[in-house]
């Protein structure tokens, strides 16, 4: 049998739906299977044992109807028994509907049954639906619910020691070192600079450790300018350059960290992957229970619904994007101080 699991975009959600290809692997170890992936995710793939191949997608050389429905159609060499999509968009239902697979199965939405021959309803309401959903796209082929809750980041031994001795020319190894999310993926998954500052300052009076700044190269104005809202007595516990040459190597920093503090994101979701306690602040607009376990104490989140819930009055947040920079001005780092004394406190 050989399985083709979809999962384009995002680094998180390329992670998340590895639980599918394990769930698979864990009830039929001897079926092959192949994860369409974006080129700039495959990082967080490589040595993945549940993975025996990787389909890289350019969305760039297949954009458009008919390049996708070619691609689609070069599918079909690989023979595929069945294809699973848990991105749900064009680019990844048109290949999975012409890949010839005689099961297509993907999440049931208003158009997708012209796509799929076993749409998937999802449970509503779940805690940790980002895994739940997906682990559910995997029932319906293997017709069991395996348990899985959080994917793994594989990393090398060599790796390991690369960066233990990169470490070590940096950071003082009595101290903590906390990997800092200093920056969400755009403006409106990022804590503003003030608060940010803020609850740098706190971490560094209130802890002895030490502050690795991560952020994307084209964000270092951004990183720069919270790096100048902190006070003196804290800009001495950052790092702000300590730079890693690739994703790869990054993983390998983050996995001898004490832990991750900061917006939520990829970062985030490859720690909990790399068994890194995290403390994620998530943007007004993101639905925390679709990716936070309450009950899990290694990994904490707050949202703004947490503490103004009469703002979403019942709501989804995903309503409230285009309002989620008005709305970051009311998450003030007071609100969630006292849980982050607890979560240092346990690291």
């Amino acid at each position: 049998m050989r399985v083709l699991v979809i999962q384009q975009k995002m680094i998180g959600d390329v992670l998340a739906s590895t639980v599918i290809c394990q769930a698979i692997k864990t009830k039929h170890p001897d079926w092959e299977i192949h994860y369409m992936i974006y080129p700039n995710t495959v990082a967080v793939i490589e040595n993945n044992p549940y993975v025996d191949k990787l389909i890289i997608f350019d969305s760039k050389q297949h954009k458009g109807l008919s390049k996708l429905v070619r691609f689609g159609k070069k599918l079909k060499a690989e023979k595929y028994n069945a294809v699973i999509d848990a991105y749900g968009k064009w680019e990844s239902m048109i290949p999975a509907y012409f890949s010839d697979a005689k099961i297509r199965i993907g999440h049931k939405k208003p158009y997708t049954s012209l796509f799929y021959n076993q749409p998937i309803k999802t449970s509503p309401n779940i805690q940790g639906a980002a895994i739940y959903n997906r682990l559910e796209l995997a029932q319906a082929l293997i017709g069991e619910m395996i348990s899985i809750d959080f994917p793994k980041i594989y990393l090398t031994e060599e790796e390991i020691l690369k960066a233990k001795t990169a470490l070590q020319s940096r950071v003082d190894a009595s101290k903590k070192t906390i990997m800092i999310g200093v920056l969400g993926s755009s403006l409106d998954k990022s804590l503003p600079a003030e608060e940010m500052a803020r609850m740098l300052d706190f971490i560094a009076l209130s802890n002895n450790c030490q502050m690795l700044f991560n952020f994307m190269p084209n964000q270092e104005a951004e990183a720069k300018a919270i790096f100048d809202w902190c006070k003196p007595e804290t800009k001495a516990k950052i790092i702000f350059d300590f730079n890693t040459k690739s994703l790869r190597d990054f993983l390998a920093v983050l996995s001898q960290c004490d832990a991750l503090v900061g917006n939520e994101g990829g970062a985030v979701n490859m720690a909990k992957a790399l068994g890194i306690p995290t403390f994620a602040i998530f943007s007004p607009w993101i639905k925390k229970e679709s990716w936070s376990n309450s009950a899990d104490k290694n990994h904490v989140a707050v949202h703004l619904k947490d503490f103004h819930p009469e703002i979403y009055n019942g709501k989804s947040p995903k309503k409230f994007k285009k309002h989620s920079l008005e709305l970051y001005k009311k998450l003030k780092f007071n609100l969630f101080e006292n849980q982050l004394r607890e979560f240092l406190g346990r690291i």
